[in-house]
C-alpha cells in the first residue's frame, strides 16, 4: 500500500472552497481599489467566475461543504438587521412605517400582477414571486454600510426599511409555504400549521432571547465572550429550528428584534459582526455568486427586465408618498430607493426552503426569479454604494 500522492493530483473540497476563499479576498480588495465597486462585488464576481456558469470550478461536493458557513452568515446578518429595527426610531419618525407598508405592498402588488397576467404563472406561484420581489439583500445593506462608515437619514432609514420589509417578506412566504405542499388542506388545517411556522419561530425565539440574556447577564460585557455567546445562540437556534421544522430565518430575525427592543438593561453588547466575522461573509458572498444564473435572460429577457423595472417602481412611488411626513428630500427618496435594489441572500435562501417544500413550483419560477437576482446581486451593490456616498453620509478611509 503506497501512501505517496497519486499523480496527476487532483484538488480536493476542502482545497477547492480554500481557492474560493482566497481568490474572493483578493477579488474584494481589487474592487475597493476602483472608485465605484463596493467589496462585496468582488466577492461575488468571484464566485459567479467559479461557478457553473463559467468555470464549474466550485461544484455541489464545495457547496455542500461551505453550507455550514453560509448558514452561520445567513444567521448573523439576519439576527443583525433585527438589531437595526429600533421600535423607538420607528415611534419618532411617523413616516417610515407607512413608507415601508406600502413600498412593500406596492412591489408585491405589481409582481403579483405582472407575473399572474403577463408571465401567465398561478396565483401562487405568482405570490411567491411577489414575496420574493418584496425581500432586499439584508447582507449587501449592512456590508457597505460598514465598509462606507456610512450614518445619517439616509443611511439610518435605509436599514430600517431594509429590516421592515425582509420582515414583511418572510411573514408572506412563511404563510404560503404550507400552501406548496398541501393543495388539499382545508381552511382549518392550513391555518394551524401556518399558525405552527409563525407562532413556533416567535416563542422560540422569546426563548432563546431570554437564555441569552441570562447568559449575558453571567459573562458580563466582555466584547469577545459575547461574541462567542452570539455564535453559540446563534448555532443553537437554527438546530432548534431544524429539529422543530420551523423557518429559521424568521427565527433569527425575530431574536434579534428582541434583543434590541427588550434589553432594556443592555446586558447585550452591541457586536460588530461584519469585522469580527468576516470569514462567513465572504464564504457567504462568494458562495452567493456561485449560485447567480443568467439563462433566464436568454428565454424571458423582457419579465427579467419588466420584474425589475417594476420592482424599482414601487419602492420609490411607496417612499414618495410619505416623504413629506418623514421630511425626505426628493434626492433622499431616490437615495433610499437605490439602496434598496439588492436582491440575493435572502432569496437564495427563501428558494431553497421553496425547495425542499414543492421543486415544481420553485423550478417555474427560478428561472425569471434567479436572473433577476444575477443582475440585482451584480449591480445592486453598486448603486447602494453610489447612493450613500451622494447623500453624503459616508466617511472615507
Amino acid at each position: 500500500m503506497s501512501y505517496l500522492p497519486i499523480f496527476p493530483m487532483k484538488l480536493n473540497t476542502i482545497s477547492l472552497l480554500s481557492i474560493a476563499l482566497l481568490l474572493g479576498l483578493i477579488g474584494g480588495e481589487l474592487a475597493k481599489r476602483t472608485p465605484f465597486l463596493p467589496k462585496i462585488s468582488g466577492y461575488i464576481l468571484i464566485g459567479f467566475i467559479l461557478g457553473p456558469d463559467v468555470l464549474n470550478l466550485v461544484v455541489h461536493p464545495v457547496l455542500s461543504t461551505a453550507r455550514v458557513f453560509v448558514d452561520i452568515s445567513l444567521g448573523l446578518i439576519l439576527f443583525d438587521l433585527g438589531r437595526h429595527l429600533d421600535f423607538n426610531w420607528i415611534r419618532s419618525d411617523k413616516g417610515l412605517l407607512p413608507a415601508a407598508l406600502t413600498e412593500s405592498g406596492l412591489t408585491f402588488t405589481f409582481i403579483f400582477l405582472f407575473s399572474h397576467y403577463y408571465v401567465a404563472f398561478g396565483w401562487l406561484p405568482s405570490a411567491l414571486a411577489g414575496a420574493f420581489a418584496m425581500a432586499t439583500s439584508p447582507a449587501v445593506v449592512l456590508m457597505v454600510a460598514s465598509d462606507l462608515h456610512a450614518e445619517g437619514p439616509v443611511t439610518r432609514r435605509t436599514i430600517i426599511m431594509t429590516s421592515l420589509n425582509n420582515l414583511f417578506a418572510l411573514a408572506l412566504f412563511t404563510l404560503l409555504l404550507p400552501l406548496t405542499k398541501y393543495y388539499s388542506l382545508t381552511s382549518d388545517q392550513y391555518w394551524k400549521h401556518a399558525g405552527y411556522l409563525v407562532a413556533g419561530s416567535l416563542i422560540s425565539a422569546m426563548i432563546i432571547y431570554m437564555i441569552t440574556s441570562f447568559m449575558a447577564k453571567l459573562i458580563g460585557k466582555q466584547k469577545q465572550a459575547q461574541f462567542v455567546l452570539f455564535i453559540a445562540i446563534l448555532l443553537f437556534s437554527i438546530g432548534v429550528s431544524q429539529m422543530l421544522r420551523i423557518p429559521t430565518a424568521m427565527t433569527l430575525f425575530i431574536l434579534g428584534i428582541a434583543t434590541r427592543n427588550l434589553d432594556h438593561k443592555h446586558a447585550l453588547m452591541e457586536i460588530d459582526f461584519e469585522s469580527s466575522a468576516q470569514l462567513f461573509f465572504i464564504v457567504l458572498f462568494v458562495v452567493t455568486g456561485t449560485y447567480l444564473r443568467i439563462e433566464g435572460l436568454k428565454v424571458a429577457v423582457i419579465p427579467v427586465l419588466a420584474f425589475i423595472v417594476l420592482r424599482s417602481a414601487a419602492k420609490t412611488i411607496g417612499i414618495s408618498l410619505f416623504s413629506s411626513v418623514s421630511r425626505l428630500t426628493r434626492q433622499q427618496v431616490l437615495a433610499i430607493s437605490l439602496a434598496l435594489t439588492p436582491m440575493a441572500g435572502l432569496a437564495i435562501s427563501m428558494s431553497n426552503v421553496l425547495e425542499d417544500f414543492n421543486p415544481d413550483i420553485n423550478r417555474q419560477i427560478s428561472t425569471i426569479i434567479a436572473a433577476v437576482v444575477a443582475i440585482l446581486e451584480i449591480l445592486g451593490p453598486i448603486g447602494t454604494q453610489f447612493a450613500l456616498i451622494k447623500s453624503k453620509e459616508t466617511i472615507s478611509e
